[in-house]
């Protein structure tokens, strides 16, 4: 019993902690994307988000990028977007006009204006995509992608996933804690009958 104790300890030790960083990260990320923006509307400049965090619903990027893969981006600008990089963009496609697609860029041209302009293709797609990216289309570079996060937030937010994955944790270590004060407590009286006795 004092075994599976400390391991469901351990456990819900390593569970909170990895939630708390997590937690940590991604408010570090919205205060700097926050800053951010307030920076870029003090300066009235229309700029995207500094980080921006996306699932993959479309196998166009598998093997590379899969279904329910999770990319981060990060705006760059851009000379720090080459030949092969994967980016995000809002779809100019009919059929997905505005949706964010993350593709690899398949060729640079330089548009009449002189703005660069991105010729872009998904590793799993036949063909390149119809229109070109603006440079000021471009939401962000693919910073790094984590594998099958899609299927923990779609689990997470149905009702038997919050169950499990929020609300029992957190219920093991609440009674686990009270636990450990009711036997903290039973130890000090058993302390005080035994001086009593002396």
């Amino acid at each position: 019993m004092k075994n599976i104790k400390k391991l469901l300890q351990y456990l819900s030790s390593i569970f909170l902690y990895a939630l708390l960083m997590i937690l940590v990260v991604v408010v570090l990320m919205v205060v700097i994307t926050i800053g951010d923006r307030v920076i870029a509307a003090k300066n009235h400049q229309d700029k995207a988000p500094l980080f921006s965090a996306y699932v993959i619903i479309s196998p166009s990027m598998v093997p590379n990028i899969n279904v329910y893969d999770a990319v981060v981006t990060v705006r760059v600008p851009e000379n720090k977007i080459h030949m092969y990089n994967i980016i995000t963009f809002l779809s100019k496609e009919i059929e997905t006009h505005g949706v964010p697609i993350t593709h690899r860029v398949v060729g640079i041209l330089e548009t009449e204006s002189g703005e660069k302009a991105y010729r872009t293709k998904g590793d799993n797609n036949n063909k390149e995509d119809k229109a070109l990216i603006l440079q000021s289309e471009v939401i962000g570079k693919v910073f790094f992608r984590i594998p099958m996060l899609g299927y923990v937030r779609t689990f997470v937010t149905s009702k038997i996933g919050f169950l499990i994955s929020i609300v029992l944790p957190l219920s093991i270590s609440f009674v686990l804690e009270i636990w450990r004060i009711i036997n903290r407590k039973k130890g000090k009286v058993e302390e005080e009958e035994e001086l009593e006795i002396i």
